[in-house]
């Protein structure tokens, strides 16, 4: 059976920009078109929840939120401090694979581009006194601020659902494109 060794590398153009990965201890990373200096990625901990993601082309903006479990208390400290310039900030999500040494096997392939929404610091107690933090992270593709109107068509059927007693488009199917018609008294 294949092993599959490979984790999520995420780039938030902050300022400072903030670069970490999901596993544990720190990841250097080569420069590329993302990353524009040699870098080393921060491990974030436990990646509790990454959701799955898709690129759609004509379809309906998504807004994601990922929560990174188990950071320590500075990390927390700094993701409170900087979580004003996060937001609006671009996220650029990719893919990075390992060798059977756990050693990094190749660059860094960017999957999707996003863009920050928010960012919470969330600081719950778990069993005992054991004390679990976390940082979630809302991103979104598109403009999902505003929403828009559905295309709008003149057809018999489009008229009745609105108004099922109004016929003023009934012969509508009757014209061809390029047709015109005067309105008013014939």
């Amino acid at each position: 059976m294949p092993s599959y060794r490979e984790s999520i590398v995420v780039r938030i153009d902050s300022d400072p920009p903030a670069l970490f990965w999901g596993g544990v201890g720190p990841l250097p990373l080569e420069a590329d078109a993302v990353i524009p200096a040699d870098a080393v990625a921060l491990g974030a901990g436990e990646l509790v929840s990454f959701p799955d993601f898709q690129q759609l082309i004509n379809g309906t903006a998504e807004r994601l939120e990922f929560t990174v479990s188990g950071v320590s208390p500075e990390t927390l400290r700094l993701a409170a401090e900087d979580a004003a310039s996060v937001s609006g900030a671009r996220v650029d999500v990719g893919r990075v694979t390992f060798d059977a040494d756990w050693q990094i096997d190749g660059p860094v392939e960017w999957e999707a581009v996003f863009e920050a929404r928010s960012l919470k610091v969330a600081r719950a107690r778990a069993d005992g006194d054991a004390v679990n933090r976390a940082i979630i992270l809302t991103i979104a593709a598109g403009d999902t601020t505003r929403s828009r109107a559905s295309n709008a068509y003149f057809t018999d059927a489009d008229q009745r659902r609105r108004s099922p007693d109004d016929n003023a488009a009934a012969n509508t199917g009757t014209y061809s494109a390029g047709t015109t018609r005067r309105f008013g008294p014939k």
